[in-house]
This record gives C-alpha cells, structure tokens and sequence, in this order.
C-alpha cells in the first residue's frame, strides 16, 4: 500500500474517476462527500459508479468533526467539493460561498492539526477561463475567446470553427 489519499467530493464524476485509478496505482482511497441530492439523487445513497473498495465517508466539509474523520492517517488530499449548478448559484448565494469557501477553510484549517504531505486544489474552467488551446498547425494559442451568444449556444464546446476564427482575429 502506497499510502491513504482523501478525495473531497469524491463521489462526484471528477473524484470518482481518480479514486478509481488512485486504487489501480496501489492507494488507499477515502472519499468525503455529501450526497447531495441534486447530483445522488434523494436517497443520498453510495453511487454504484465508486469503486467498491473506495472507503466512503457521508458529510459536510463544513463540519470539524467530519473532516477530523475524514483526514485521519491521510498522506495527501485532492479537494474537490464544490456545490455544482451555475444557476442555483445565482439565487442560493449563502449556501454556495458557504459550501465552496468555507468549505475549503474548514479543511485547510484542519490540515494544520493534520499534516499531509501533498494537498491537491482544484476548480473548473469557471474560473480560470477558455484556457490554452493549439492550432491546427500545433502551436500554442492563448487567446481564444467565446462571445455570450457563443458559450450560450454552446458554439465550441465541440467544434473547433469558433477557435479558428477567433485565431484569425488575434493574429
């Protein structure tokens, strides 16, 4: 055994996913995460999608208690809670900037009683933006960018013809 890693939110798509290659690689797996319905359904019950042999802790990364529990023995932590829902953010602002940042305060507090060696943050391209992109003749391109009538259509998620002109724009 390598060594325990607790994945925050880790029964979500991004955490499952890790902790299944997490456990391949010779870890051991916790997983902290609440359940919540509007991702597990009402029932708040372990998704059949987790690796069995992925040891599940149910709770909010708000309460010391939980993650106390959760950080015991862990070598390394990847904090990936975050309440999902662009839309429900907007009007449940409370709730978001609590789950989401204080959240991760709670944990980063906790962290000082509970020394890892390694702590993993991630977020989305929410936040951080379009990102880097290539261009066709596989060069690095850094400026590409979506109008509102784009990303509200979606126009790029799959289709590179937005990229292409946006390029041309910047070159």
């Amino acid at each position: 055994m390598k060594g325990t890693v607790l994945i925050t939110g880790g029964a979500g798509f991004i955490g499952s996913h890790l902790a299944s290659d997490l456990l391949r690689a010779g870890y051991h797996v916790r997983v902290l995460d609440s359940l919540i319905p509007q991702v597990h359904g009402v029932r708040a019950e372990r998704p059949a999608y987790l690796h069995k042999d992925a040891e599940l802790v149910v709770g909010d990364v708000r309460n010391t208690e939980i993650v106390d529990k959760a950080l015991a023995g862990v070598d390394a932590v990847y904090h990936f809670v975050a309440l999902v829902g662009v839309g429900q953010s907007m009007y449940q602002v409370a709730e978001y900037t609590s789950v989401n940042n204080l959240g991760t305060a709670v944990l980063l507090e906790r962290l000082v009683k509970h020394r890892v060696s390694k702590l993993i943050v991630a977020s989305s391209m929410s936040v951080y933006g379009e990102g880097r992109y290539v261009t066709e003749e596989g060069e690095p391109y850094d400026h590409a960018s979506r109008s509102t009538t784009q990303l509200k259509s979606r126009l790029g998620d799959d289709d590179a013809r937005w990229f292409r002109s946006s390029a041309r724009r910047h070159a």
